[in-house]
């Protein structure tokens, strides 16, 4: 399990230094074996799932869509589940949700344990199971045909995509999250894409004060992000130079494996 402290690295108030050394002195003296979390000492905990979105207020814009955040507002909430008193701390696999927007915008839906002095200890067990209603998704017009065809593998899945077009220019295949976007697949020949979620064990240690969707990203060495459990949407869009694209798509789950 790979044990990530996320503090932010720019520039920051003189309290969220603070909180910042405070983090990183305790995610220094925290242990993991047998995914069990060893803490130096007893502590009041909270058990449950953090909770944290963040919008644009002043952004960077291309074509009336913010591409770069720049001030955002962001909420935050542990959903409490059972308090408890010890130093040991055992990491049971759960669902989760991770959905970074290339803005910086998000949502984070994360299990784990807060601290009285507002530590977060967070987790990702990255198991799922991937399920499709159909193993293809068909998008056809007079003129136009577009075939993608869906292999979920361990950590995500595979599409191959058949066009054969006439009248469309291009191709283009999105991963819909709530409110996110990932593009999978662009252009006006056959092809194939390969998408996979978050596929390393993650001890996430920070503090509720300085998380963020954006930051998470970051940490991930990504731009934009979508990953873990729930409903998710594939859509597949046939561009035209002089006319509306034409769209299909199709919803699929995955569940805790």
């Amino acid at each position: 399990m790979r044990k990530i402290t996320l503090v932010p690295g720019s520039k920051l108030s003189f309290l969220k230094r603070k909180t910042k050394r405070l983090v990183q002195s305790f995610s220094h003296d925290i242990t993991l074996e047998d995914n069990i979390i060893i803490l130096p000492k007893e502590e009041k905990i909270k058990k449950g799932t953090f909770l944290c979105s963040s919008s644009i207020l002043i952004g960077k814009r291309v074509g009336g869509k913010h591409y770069d955040g720049i001030l955002f507002s962001v909420s935050r909430k542990f959903k409490e589940e059972e308090k408890i008193t010890t130093n040991e701390l055992p990491l049971d696999p759960k669902e989760y949700r991770v959905e970074v927007d290339v803005s910086g915008a998000g949502r984070v839906e994360l299990p784990g344990f807060r601290l009285d002095n507002g530590i977060l200890i967070l987790y990702i067990f990255p198991k799922y199971v991937f399920q499709f209603p159909q193993a293809s998704l068909m998008l056809s017009t007079s003129q136009d045909l577009l075939q993608i065809t869906f292999n979920p593998t361990q950590f995500g899945f595979k599409g191959r995509v058949s066009p054969n077009l006439e009248d469309a220019e291009e191709v283009e295949v999105i991963l819909k999250g709530n409110n996110t976007r990932e593009l999978l697949f662009w252009g006006d020949e056959e092809g194939e894409f390969d998408y996979e979620f978050i596929r390393e064990p993650i001890l996430l240690v920070s503090h509720e004060s300085l998380i963020t969707p954006k930051e998470l990203a970051n940490a991930f060495g990504k731009a934009s992000l979508i990953s873990g459990h729930g409903e998710f949407e594939v859509e597949a869009k046939l561009k035209y130079p002089l006319k509306k694209a034409m769209r299909e798509n199709i919803k699929f789950s995955v569940f805790l494996g």
